[in-house]
Protein backbone atom coordinates (compact mmCIF):
# COMPACT_ATOMS: atom_id res chain seq x y z
CA UNK A 1 0.00 0.00 0.00
CA UNK A 2 1.24 3.52 -1.09
CA UNK A 3 2.76 5.05 1.82
CA UNK A 4 1.70 9.09 1.68
CA UNK A 5 3.11 12.34 3.96
CA UNK A 6 1.94 15.64 3.11
CA UNK A 7 4.19 18.39 4.20
CA UNK A 8 3.67 22.39 3.81
CA UNK A 9 6.46 24.71 3.74
CA UNK A 10 5.00 27.37 3.39
CA UNK A 11 1.25 29.32 3.73
CA UNK A 12 -0.13 28.03 7.14
CA UNK A 13 -0.93 30.42 9.61
CA UNK A 14 0.07 33.30 7.41
CA UNK A 15 -1.36 34.53 4.50
CA UNK A 16 0.78 34.32 0.61
CA UNK A 17 3.77 31.86 0.35
CA UNK A 18 1.74 29.16 -0.36
CA UNK A 19 3.69 25.34 -0.78
CA UNK A 20 2.44 22.35 -0.09
CA UNK A 21 4.32 18.82 -0.91
CA UNK A 22 2.46 15.56 -0.87
CA UNK A 23 4.71 12.99 -1.27
CA UNK A 24 3.46 8.99 -1.71
CA UNK A 25 5.96 6.60 -1.84
CA UNK A 26 9.26 7.76 -3.53
CA UNK A 27 7.61 10.74 -5.38
CA UNK A 28 7.29 14.11 -4.40
CA UNK A 29 4.83 16.52 -5.82
CA UNK A 30 5.17 19.97 -5.03
CA UNK A 31 1.76 22.34 -4.88
CA UNK A 32 2.41 25.98 -5.42
CA UNK A 33 5.35 27.53 -5.02
CA UNK A 34 5.34 31.51 -3.45
CA UNK A 35 6.20 34.82 -2.41
CA UNK A 36 5.09 37.19 0.36
CA UNK A 37 5.87 40.62 0.16
CA UNK A 38 7.61 42.24 3.11
CA UNK A 39 6.80 44.77 5.62
CA UNK A 40 8.47 47.99 6.92
CA UNK A 41 10.02 45.70 9.46
CA UNK A 42 12.32 44.14 6.53
CA UNK A 43 13.53 47.47 4.11
CA UNK A 44 15.36 46.39 1.35
CA UNK A 45 13.98 42.97 1.02
CA UNK A 46 11.84 42.11 -2.51
CA UNK A 47 10.21 38.94 -1.38
CA UNK A 48 10.14 36.12 1.07
CA UNK A 49 10.08 32.92 0.01
CA UNK A 50 9.79 29.23 1.70
CA UNK A 51 12.82 27.25 3.02
CA UNK A 52 13.17 24.34 1.35
CA UNK A 53 15.92 22.31 2.87
CA UNK A 54 13.84 18.96 2.66
CA UNK A 55 13.05 19.69 -0.95
CA UNK A 56 17.09 20.85 -1.72
CA UNK A 57 17.87 17.22 0.63
CA UNK A 58 14.92 14.86 -1.82
CA UNK A 59 15.52 16.62 -5.25
CA UNK A 60 15.89 13.53 -6.94
CA UNK A 61 12.26 12.46 -5.76
CA UNK A 62 10.47 15.88 -7.12
CA UNK A 63 8.47 14.67 -10.24
CA UNK A 64 6.49 17.63 -11.11
CA UNK A 65 5.80 21.35 -9.64
CA UNK A 66 1.76 22.24 -10.01
CA UNK A 67 1.15 26.21 -10.36
CA UNK A 68 -2.83 26.26 -9.90
CA UNK A 69 -2.80 29.69 -10.66
CA UNK A 70 -0.64 32.99 -11.21
CA UNK A 71 -0.76 35.08 -8.48
CA UNK A 72 2.76 35.54 -7.09
CA UNK A 73 1.62 34.17 -3.76
CA UNK A 74 1.37 30.74 -6.05
CA UNK A 75 4.23 31.49 -8.69
CA UNK A 76 7.05 33.57 -7.75
CA UNK A 77 9.43 31.25 -5.14
CA UNK A 78 9.69 28.86 -8.35
CA UNK A 79 12.50 30.97 -10.10
CA UNK A 80 14.45 30.94 -6.89
CA UNK A 81 14.17 27.15 -6.14
CA UNK A 82 14.11 25.59 -9.82
CA UNK A 83 17.88 25.75 -10.26
CA UNK A 84 18.63 23.89 -7.03
CA UNK A 85 15.82 21.72 -7.50
CA UNK A 86 14.54 21.53 -10.94
CA UNK A 87 11.34 19.41 -12.34
CA UNK A 88 8.59 20.18 -15.01
CA UNK A 89 6.26 22.75 -14.30
CA UNK A 90 2.96 21.94 -14.76
CA UNK A 91 0.78 25.21 -15.96
CA UNK A 92 -1.98 26.58 -17.91
CA UNK A 93 -0.94 28.96 -20.70
CA UNK A 94 -2.56 32.15 -19.09
CA UNK A 95 -0.44 30.99 -15.43
CA UNK A 96 3.29 30.83 -18.02
CA UNK A 97 2.69 34.15 -19.13
CA UNK A 98 2.62 35.71 -15.22
CA UNK A 99 5.32 33.50 -14.52
CA UNK A 100 7.10 35.05 -17.60
CA UNK A 101 6.89 38.31 -16.24
CA UNK A 102 7.39 37.60 -12.92
CA UNK A 103 10.97 36.25 -14.03
CA UNK A 104 11.25 39.43 -16.87
CA UNK A 105 10.62 42.33 -13.86
CA UNK A 106 13.23 40.48 -11.53
CA UNK A 107 15.86 39.70 -14.01
CA UNK A 108 15.46 36.08 -14.55
CA UNK A 109 15.61 33.72 -17.45
CA UNK A 110 12.61 32.34 -18.32
CA UNK A 111 13.54 30.38 -20.97
CA UNK A 112 15.40 28.20 -18.96
CA UNK A 113 12.39 26.35 -17.48
CA UNK A 114 10.57 23.75 -18.55
CA UNK A 115 7.18 23.72 -18.80
CA UNK A 116 4.31 21.35 -19.25
CA UNK A 117 1.20 23.35 -20.59
CA UNK A 118 -2.02 22.56 -19.56
CA UNK A 119 -5.93 22.74 -19.61
CA UNK A 120 -7.95 23.78 -16.35
CA UNK A 121 -9.36 19.92 -15.94
CA UNK A 122 -6.79 17.63 -17.85
CA UNK A 123 -5.84 14.51 -16.77
CA UNK A 124 -2.09 14.18 -16.25
CA UNK A 125 -0.04 10.37 -16.17
CA UNK A 126 3.40 10.36 -14.35
CA UNK A 127 4.53 7.52 -14.61
CA UNK A 128 1.37 5.56 -12.98
CA UNK A 129 0.38 7.80 -11.26
CA UNK A 130 -2.79 9.70 -12.10
CA UNK A 131 -2.60 13.48 -11.65
CA UNK A 132 -6.20 14.68 -12.29
CA UNK A 133 -6.45 18.78 -12.84
CA UNK A 134 -10.44 20.15 -12.51
CA UNK A 135 -11.45 23.74 -13.19
CA UNK A 136 -11.77 26.26 -10.51
CA UNK A 137 -13.16 29.89 -10.19
CA UNK A 138 -11.38 32.10 -8.75
CA UNK A 139 -9.73 35.84 -8.89
CA UNK A 140 -7.21 34.60 -12.01
CA UNK A 141 -8.62 33.18 -15.22
CA UNK A 142 -7.62 29.19 -15.91
CA UNK A 143 -7.08 28.34 -12.12
CA UNK A 144 -7.27 24.66 -11.33
CA UNK A 145 -7.62 22.08 -8.27
CA UNK A 146 -5.41 18.86 -8.13
CA UNK A 147 -6.61 15.46 -7.19
CA UNK A 148 -3.60 12.54 -6.85
CA UNK A 149 -4.50 9.36 -7.10
CA UNK A 150 -3.21 6.43 -4.35
CA UNK A 151 -3.96 3.13 -3.41
CA UNK A 152 -5.42 4.60 -0.36
CA UNK A 153 -7.98 7.44 -1.93
CA UNK A 154 -7.55 10.41 -3.54
CA UNK A 155 -5.64 13.62 -2.14
CA UNK A 156 -7.68 16.63 -3.60
CA UNK A 157 -5.96 20.05 -3.38
CA UNK A 158 -8.04 23.04 -3.56
CA UNK A 159 -6.85 26.51 -3.99
CA UNK A 160 -8.68 29.87 -3.15
CA UNK A 161 -12.05 29.25 -5.27
CA UNK A 162 -15.35 30.23 -4.83
CA UNK A 163 -19.01 28.96 -5.81
CA UNK A 164 -19.84 30.57 -8.88
CA UNK A 165 -22.66 29.49 -11.05
CA UNK A 166 -22.29 31.84 -14.29
CA UNK A 167 -20.54 30.79 -17.29
CA UNK A 168 -18.05 33.04 -17.62
CA UNK A 169 -15.01 31.83 -19.43
CA UNK A 170 -12.19 31.18 -17.82
CA UNK A 171 -13.91 31.63 -14.66
CA UNK A 172 -15.92 28.47 -13.98
CA UNK A 173 -16.00 25.82 -11.52
CA UNK A 174 -15.73 22.23 -13.31
CA UNK A 175 -17.91 20.15 -10.92
CA UNK A 176 -18.65 17.32 -13.04
CA UNK A 177 -14.96 16.28 -13.24
CA UNK A 178 -14.88 16.69 -9.27
CA UNK A 179 -18.12 14.82 -9.21
CA UNK A 180 -16.16 11.78 -11.01
CA UNK A 181 -13.25 12.13 -9.23
CA UNK A 182 -15.31 12.08 -6.45
CA UNK A 183 -16.55 8.48 -7.13
CA UNK A 184 -13.56 7.28 -6.12
CA UNK A 185 -12.96 8.03 -2.51
CA UNK A 186 -10.97 10.79 -1.63
CA UNK A 187 -8.66 10.41 1.39
CA UNK A 188 -7.98 13.80 2.14
CA UNK A 189 -9.39 17.71 1.34
CA UNK A 190 -6.79 20.09 1.53
CA UNK A 191 -8.47 23.50 1.23
CA UNK A 192 -8.11 27.35 1.48
CA UNK A 193 -9.47 29.09 4.72
CA UNK A 194 -8.48 32.37 4.25
CA UNK A 195 -12.50 33.71 4.08
CA UNK A 196 -13.57 31.41 6.47
CA UNK A 197 -14.92 33.61 8.87
CA UNK A 198 -16.96 35.10 6.67
CA UNK A 199 -20.53 34.41 6.49
CA UNK A 200 -22.54 33.34 3.64
CA UNK A 201 -21.08 32.66 0.02
CA UNK A 202 -18.74 34.73 -1.82
CA UNK A 203 -20.30 35.47 -4.48
CA UNK A 204 -22.18 38.24 -5.72
CA UNK A 205 -20.02 40.65 -3.74
CA UNK A 206 -17.03 40.00 -5.54
CA UNK A 207 -18.36 41.54 -8.58
CA UNK A 208 -16.84 45.06 -9.26
CA UNK A 209 -19.04 45.93 -11.99
CA UNK A 210 -22.59 45.61 -10.49
CA UNK A 211 -20.89 48.51 -7.75
CA UNK A 212 -19.94 51.39 -10.20
CA UNK A 213 -21.95 50.36 -13.83
CA UNK A 214 -23.69 53.73 -13.10
CA UNK A 215 -20.86 55.67 -12.54
CA UNK A 216 -18.55 54.25 -15.19
CA UNK A 217 -20.84 54.52 -17.76
CA UNK A 218 -23.52 57.62 -17.57
CA UNK A 219 -20.43 59.65 -16.09
CA UNK A 220 -18.87 62.47 -18.69
CA UNK A 221 -16.07 63.08 -17.82
CA UNK A 222 -13.22 60.92 -17.34
CA UNK A 223 -12.96 57.79 -15.41
CA UNK A 224 -9.97 56.55 -13.13
CA UNK A 225 -9.98 52.95 -11.89
CA UNK A 226 -7.54 52.40 -8.69
CA UNK A 227 -7.79 48.04 -8.14
CA UNK A 228 -5.41 45.57 -6.77
CA UNK A 229 -2.81 43.52 -9.40
CA UNK A 230 -4.38 40.39 -8.54
CA UNK A 231 -7.67 41.06 -9.00
CA UNK A 232 -7.79 40.03 -12.22
CA UNK A 233 -11.45 38.92 -12.53
CA UNK A 234 -12.60 42.41 -11.88
CA UNK A 235 -10.04 43.77 -13.90
CA UNK A 236 -10.79 41.73 -16.84
CA UNK A 237 -14.76 42.25 -16.38
CA UNK A 238 -14.43 46.43 -15.95
CA UNK A 239 -12.53 46.95 -18.80
CA UNK A 240 -14.52 44.71 -21.43
CA UNK A 241 -17.43 45.99 -20.64
CA UNK A 242 -16.21 49.67 -20.33
CA UNK A 243 -14.68 49.18 -23.72
CA UNK A 244 -18.01 47.65 -25.26
CA UNK A 245 -21.01 49.20 -23.39
CA UNK A 246 -19.23 52.72 -22.80
CA UNK A 247 -17.06 52.88 -25.14
CA UNK A 248 -14.01 54.03 -23.43
CA UNK A 249 -10.94 53.81 -24.44
CA UNK A 250 -8.42 52.59 -21.71
CA UNK A 251 -4.86 53.98 -20.63
CA UNK A 252 -2.44 52.14 -18.14
CA UNK A 253 -1.48 54.90 -15.79
CA UNK A 254 2.05 53.48 -15.59
CA UNK A 255 4.66 50.59 -16.90
CA UNK A 256 3.49 47.65 -14.37
CA UNK A 257 -0.49 48.78 -15.61
CA UNK A 258 1.07 48.07 -18.56
CA UNK A 259 2.62 45.04 -18.09
CA UNK A 260 -0.41 43.56 -16.92
CA UNK A 261 -2.83 44.87 -20.06
CA UNK A 262 -0.14 42.99 -22.39
CA UNK A 263 -0.17 39.73 -20.08
CA UNK A 264 -4.02 39.58 -20.16
CA UNK A 265 -4.25 40.52 -24.01
CA UNK A 266 -1.79 37.60 -24.66
CA UNK A 267 -4.37 35.46 -22.53
CA UNK A 268 -7.46 36.21 -24.78
CA UNK A 269 -9.48 37.09 -21.81
CA UNK A 270 -9.22 40.71 -22.52
CA UNK A 271 -11.39 41.33 -25.36
CA UNK A 272 -10.97 44.78 -26.43
CA UNK A 273 -9.50 45.41 -29.66
CA UNK A 274 -5.62 46.61 -29.48
CA UNK A 275 -6.42 50.10 -30.97
CA UNK A 276 -8.57 50.74 -27.87
CA UNK A 277 -5.25 50.72 -25.65
CA UNK A 278 -3.85 53.67 -25.86
CA UNK A 279 -0.91 55.13 -23.96
CA UNK A 280 -0.53 58.15 -21.07
CA UNK A 281 0.93 60.45 -23.71
CA UNK A 282 -2.73 60.62 -25.63
CA UNK A 283 -4.66 61.48 -22.16
CA UNK A 284 -5.17 65.18 -23.40
CA UNK A 285 -5.63 64.40 -27.22
CA UNK A 286 -8.83 61.74 -26.38
CA UNK A 287 -12.66 63.11 -25.52
CA UNK A 288 -12.28 62.75 -21.44
CA UNK A 289 -15.80 60.73 -21.84
CA UNK A 290 -13.99 58.55 -23.85
CA UNK A 291 -11.27 57.36 -21.70
CA UNK A 292 -10.91 54.67 -18.65
CA UNK A 293 -7.16 55.33 -17.08
CA UNK A 294 -6.22 52.26 -15.08
CA UNK A 295 -4.06 52.22 -12.22
CA UNK A 296 -2.86 48.52 -10.26
CA UNK A 297 -0.61 48.08 -7.67
CA UNK A 298 -0.91 46.14 -4.20
CA UNK A 299 -1.30 47.12 -1.04
CA UNK A 300 0.67 49.77 -0.17
CA UNK A 301 2.03 50.30 -3.72
CA UNK A 302 -1.30 51.08 -5.05
CA UNK A 303 -1.62 53.92 -2.31
CA UNK A 304 1.28 55.12 -2.80
CA UNK A 305 0.09 55.54 -6.53
CA UNK A 306 -3.19 57.38 -5.87
CA UNK A 307 -1.63 59.44 -3.04
CA UNK A 308 1.06 60.83 -5.34
CA UNK A 309 -1.42 61.24 -7.92
CA UNK A 310 -3.80 63.01 -6.08
CA UNK A 311 -1.07 65.23 -4.21
CA UNK A 312 0.19 66.27 -7.72
CA UNK A 313 3.32 64.50 -6.95
CA UNK A 314 3.65 61.60 -9.14
CA UNK A 315 6.72 60.12 -11.84
CA UNK A 316 3.42 60.91 -14.51
CA UNK A 317 3.24 64.88 -14.96
CA UNK A 318 1.40 64.50 -17.79
CA UNK A 319 -1.91 63.52 -16.30
CA UNK A 320 -3.83 65.41 -13.08
CA UNK A 321 -7.13 65.18 -11.26
CA UNK A 322 -9.53 67.93 -12.46
CA UNK A 323 -13.43 68.83 -11.00
CA UNK A 324 -14.66 66.74 -13.75
CA UNK A 325 -12.92 63.65 -13.22
CA UNK A 326 -14.60 60.35 -11.27
CA UNK A 327 -11.59 58.56 -9.46
CA UNK A 328 -13.50 54.65 -8.66
CA UNK A 329 -11.09 53.51 -5.91
CA UNK A 330 -11.64 49.44 -5.36
CA UNK A 331 -8.84 47.94 -3.61
CA UNK A 332 -9.59 45.89 -0.60
CA UNK A 333 -8.95 46.77 3.42
CA UNK A 334 -6.65 44.46 5.12
CA UNK A 335 -4.47 45.46 8.34
CA UNK A 336 -1.13 45.56 6.24
CA UNK A 337 -2.72 48.51 4.27
CA UNK A 338 -5.44 50.04 6.44
CA UNK A 339 -3.62 53.52 7.39
CA UNK A 340 -1.96 53.73 4.08
CA UNK A 341 -5.16 53.43 2.24
CA UNK A 342 -6.64 56.01 4.52
CA UNK A 343 -3.84 58.17 3.81
CA UNK A 344 -4.56 58.08 -0.17
CA UNK A 345 -8.13 59.01 0.25
CA UNK A 346 -7.60 62.04 2.64
CA UNK A 347 -4.80 63.08 -0.17
CA UNK A 348 -8.02 62.61 -2.75
CA UNK A 349 -10.67 63.96 -0.98
CA UNK A 350 -7.88 67.37 -1.42
CA UNK A 351 -9.34 67.18 -4.91
CA UNK A 352 -12.89 68.49 -6.58
CA UNK A 353 -13.00 65.29 -8.68
CA UNK A 354 -16.13 62.88 -7.97
CA UNK A 355 -14.68 60.31 -5.77
CA UNK A 356 -16.41 56.94 -5.51
CA UNK A 357 -14.98 54.79 -2.36
CA UNK A 358 -16.23 50.96 -3.48
CA UNK A 359 -18.99 50.22 0.05
CA UNK A 360 -16.86 47.52 2.25
CA UNK A 361 -19.12 44.48 1.66
CA UNK A 362 -16.67 44.44 -1.81
CA UNK A 363 -15.27 41.03 -0.84
CA UNK A 364 -11.92 39.43 -2.26
CA UNK A 365 -12.66 36.26 -3.90
CA UNK A 366 -12.13 33.48 -1.55
CA UNK A 367 -14.61 30.94 -0.37
CA UNK A 368 -16.93 31.58 2.33
CA UNK A 369 -18.16 29.46 4.67
CA UNK A 370 -21.08 28.81 2.59
CA UNK A 371 -18.74 27.76 -0.39
CA UNK A 372 -16.72 25.79 1.96
CA UNK A 373 -20.07 23.66 3.49
CA UNK A 374 -21.08 23.24 0.09
CA UNK A 375 -17.67 21.62 -1.14
CA UNK A 376 -16.94 19.72 1.59
CA UNK A 377 -21.15 18.05 1.59
CA UNK A 378 -20.49 17.67 -2.62
CA UNK A 379 -16.41 16.17 -1.51
CA UNK A 380 -16.71 14.33 1.87
CA UNK A 381 -13.36 13.92 2.55
CA UNK A 382 -12.21 10.94 4.91
CA UNK A 383 -9.54 13.68 6.76
CA UNK A 384 -9.91 17.50 6.42
CA UNK A 385 -6.89 19.80 6.07
CA UNK A 386 -7.58 23.34 6.08
CA UNK A 387 -4.81 25.94 4.40
CA UNK A 388 -3.66 29.27 3.77
CA UNK A 389 -4.76 31.35 6.10
CA UNK A 390 -3.99 32.87 9.72
CA UNK A 391 -4.31 30.59 12.73
CA UNK A 392 -7.64 31.82 13.44
CA UNK A 393 -9.07 31.27 9.78
CA UNK A 394 -7.91 27.70 9.93
CA UNK A 395 -9.40 27.05 13.02
CA UNK A 396 -12.59 28.50 12.01
CA UNK A 397 -12.60 26.33 8.58
CA UNK A 398 -12.24 23.52 11.11
CA UNK A 399 -15.00 23.87 13.04
CA UNK A 400 -17.37 24.78 10.34
CA UNK A 401 -16.26 21.22 8.77
CA UNK A 402 -16.68 19.42 12.53
CA UNK A 403 -20.64 21.53 12.59
CA UNK A 404 -21.28 19.63 9.04
CA UNK A 405 -22.13 16.43 10.14
CA UNK A 406 -20.03 14.76 6.92
CA UNK A 407 -18.41 12.24 9.01
CA UNK A 408 -15.63 14.86 10.21
CA UNK A 409 -14.74 15.09 13.66
CA UNK A 410 -11.43 15.83 15.99
CA UNK A 411 -10.18 12.97 14.59
CA UNK A 412 -10.22 13.63 11.04
CA UNK A 413 -9.13 17.08 10.75
CA UNK A 414 -5.61 18.38 11.08
CA UNK A 415 -5.06 22.22 12.01
CA UNK A 416 -1.40 21.95 11.21
CA UNK A 417 1.38 24.69 11.23
CA UNK A 418 4.66 24.69 8.35
CA UNK A 419 6.96 21.89 8.61
CA UNK A 420 4.62 19.38 9.79
CA UNK A 421 4.11 16.07 8.73
CA UNK A 422 0.96 14.11 8.26
CA UNK A 423 1.79 10.55 7.30
CA UNK A 424 -1.23 8.01 6.23
CA UNK A 425 -0.96 4.63 5.97
CA UNK A 426 -3.45 1.91 5.63
CA UNK A 427 -6.26 4.43 5.55
CA UNK A 428 -5.34 6.23 8.70
CA UNK A 429 -3.66 9.57 9.11
CA UNK A 430 -1.82 10.72 11.75
CA UNK A 431 0.65 13.96 12.88
CA UNK A 432 4.09 12.80 12.91
CA UNK A 433 6.34 13.90 16.17
CA UNK A 434 8.94 15.13 13.53
CA UNK A 435 9.04 17.80 11.65
CA UNK A 436 10.87 19.13 8.82
CA UNK A 437 12.53 22.41 8.68
CA UNK A 438 10.34 25.59 7.46
CA UNK A 439 10.54 29.36 7.64
CA UNK A 440 11.44 32.35 5.92
CA UNK A 441 14.32 32.89 3.10
CA UNK A 442 14.78 36.30 2.04
CA UNK A 443 15.83 37.58 -1.31
CA UNK A 444 17.18 40.66 -1.82
CA UNK A 445 18.37 41.48 -5.49
CA UNK A 446 20.04 38.48 -6.15
CA UNK A 447 20.64 37.20 -2.69
CA UNK A 448 18.57 34.49 -1.21
CA UNK A 449 18.90 33.45 2.44
CA UNK A 450 22.47 35.20 2.93
CA UNK A 451 20.74 38.40 4.99
CA UNK A 452 21.34 37.89 8.20
CA UNK A 453 19.61 39.58 10.87
CA UNK A 454 22.33 41.96 12.00
CA UNK A 455 21.87 43.63 8.52
CA UNK A 456 18.24 43.92 8.51
CA UNK A 457 18.29 45.29 12.11
CA UNK A 458 20.93 47.97 10.30
CA UNK A 459 18.71 48.94 7.74
CA UNK A 460 15.92 49.36 10.29
CA UNK A 461 18.22 52.06 11.59
CA UNK A 462 19.01 53.57 8.94
CA UNK A 463 15.23 54.15 8.43
CA UNK A 464 14.45 54.82 12.65
CA UNK A 465 17.81 56.81 13.62
CA UNK A 466 20.07 57.53 10.38
CA UNK A 467 23.50 57.62 10.10
CA UNK A 468 27.03 59.33 10.88
CA UNK A 469 29.46 59.37 8.27
CA UNK A 470 33.03 60.40 9.75
CA UNK A 471 36.21 60.43 6.58
CA UNK A 472 39.77 61.44 7.45
CA UNK A 473 42.74 60.56 5.42
CA UNK A 474 45.71 59.93 7.44
CA UNK A 475 49.42 60.23 6.69
CA UNK A 476 51.28 57.14 7.45
CA UNK A 477 54.84 58.40 8.01
CA UNK A 478 53.61 61.91 9.62
CA UNK A 479 51.18 60.17 11.65
CA UNK A 480 48.79 63.51 11.14
CA UNK A 481 45.81 64.02 9.71
CA UNK A 482 46.04 65.31 6.36
CA UNK A 483 42.83 65.85 4.40
CA UNK A 484 39.51 65.90 6.18
CA UNK A 485 38.02 65.34 8.59
CA UNK A 486 34.64 65.63 7.05
CA UNK A 487 31.57 64.80 9.25
CA UNK A 488 28.08 64.19 7.67
CA UNK A 489 24.70 63.41 9.02
CA UNK A 490 21.97 61.90 7.01
CA UNK A 491 18.15 61.28 8.79
CA UNK A 492 19.91 61.93 12.23
CA UNK A 493 19.49 65.76 13.01
CA UNK A 494 17.99 69.44 10.75
CA UNK A 495 22.07 70.80 10.97
CA UNK A 496 20.98 74.46 11.38
CA UNK A 497 19.68 73.14 14.53
CA UNK A 498 22.19 71.43 15.30
CA UNK A 499 25.11 72.77 15.00
CA UNK A 500 26.72 72.78 18.06
CA UNK A 501 26.03 68.53 18.28
CA UNK A 502 28.15 68.31 14.75
CA UNK A 503 30.70 70.25 16.33
CA UNK A 504 31.35 68.41 19.20
CA UNK A 505 30.96 65.30 16.74
CA UNK A 506 34.09 66.61 14.70
CA UNK A 507 36.12 67.62 18.10
CA UNK A 508 35.74 64.39 19.47
CA UNK A 509 36.38 62.92 16.16
CA UNK A 510 39.93 64.83 15.69
CA UNK A 511 41.08 63.93 19.76
CA UNK A 512 40.37 60.56 18.90
CA UNK A 513 42.40 60.27 16.22
CA UNK A 514 45.24 62.73 17.58
CA UNK A 515 45.43 60.02 20.23
CA UNK A 516 45.81 57.10 18.20
CA UNK A 517 48.12 58.44 15.83
CA UNK A 518 50.34 59.78 18.93
CA UNK A 519 51.43 56.04 19.50
CA UNK A 520 54.31 54.57 17.60
CA UNK A 521 52.09 52.01 16.33
CA UNK A 522 48.66 53.41 15.74
CA UNK A 523 45.51 51.16 14.27
CA UNK A 524 43.58 51.74 11.99
CA UNK A 525 40.91 48.80 13.35
CA UNK A 526 41.19 50.52 16.68
CA UNK A 527 40.27 53.89 15.35
CA UNK A 528 37.39 52.62 13.81
CA UNK A 529 35.96 50.99 16.92
CA UNK A 530 37.22 53.91 18.90
CA UNK A 531 35.04 56.23 16.99
CA UNK A 532 31.74 54.18 16.85
CA UNK A 533 31.71 54.11 20.87
CA UNK A 534 32.62 58.00 21.79
CA UNK A 535 30.11 59.36 18.92
CA UNK A 536 27.50 56.76 19.61
CA UNK A 537 27.83 57.88 23.25
CA UNK A 538 28.01 61.46 22.34
CA UNK A 539 24.88 61.49 20.27
CA UNK A 540 22.72 59.17 22.35
CA UNK A 541 23.43 61.01 25.31
CA UNK A 542 22.31 64.59 23.63
CA UNK A 543 19.59 62.87 21.38
CA UNK A 544 18.40 59.70 22.74
CA UNK A 545 18.55 58.58 19.52
CA UNK A 546 21.28 55.04 18.72
CA UNK A 547 22.38 55.76 14.59
CA UNK A 548 24.48 53.81 12.46
CA UNK A 549 28.00 55.42 12.95
CA UNK A 550 30.49 54.60 9.87
CA UNK A 551 33.72 55.68 10.50
CA UNK A 552 35.86 55.84 7.36
CA UNK A 553 39.89 56.40 7.07
CA UNK A 554 42.50 56.68 3.50
CA UNK A 555 46.06 56.04 4.69
CA UNK A 556 48.39 57.85 2.39
CA UNK A 557 52.82 57.59 2.82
Amino acid sequence: MDKIRIITLGGLDELYKNMTLVEVNDEIYVIECGVKFPDKTKPGVDYIIPRFDYLLANKSKVKGYFLTHGHDSIIGALPYIYDRVPAPIYCTNTTKTFFCSFCVHNHIDYRKYSFVIVKPSDDIRIGNRLISLFSTCCNFAESFGVSISTDQGNIIYLSNFVINNDNVPGFTNDFAKLGRICDQKTLVLLMDAEASEKPGYCAPNYRLISLIKKELFDINGRAFLAIDTPDLFNIIDVINKANKYAGRKIIPYDESSRELITNLMKSGYLKVDKNSILSIEDVNRINPKELLIFITGFGAKLNSKVALLASRNNDEKIVFLTEKDTFIFANHITPENEVSTTDALDELYHNDCKIIRVKKDFVRMHAQEEDIKQILSFIRPKYFVPISGSFKQLLAAAKLAVSMNVGLNHNSIFVVDNGNILEFEAGFGKLSSNKVISGDLLVDGKGIGDIQNEVIEERQKFSDDGVIILAATISKSKHQIVAGPDVQSRGLVFLKDNEPLMKEITRLFISTIEMELAKEHYSISYLEEATKDIVFKAIRRSLNKTPIILPIFAEIE
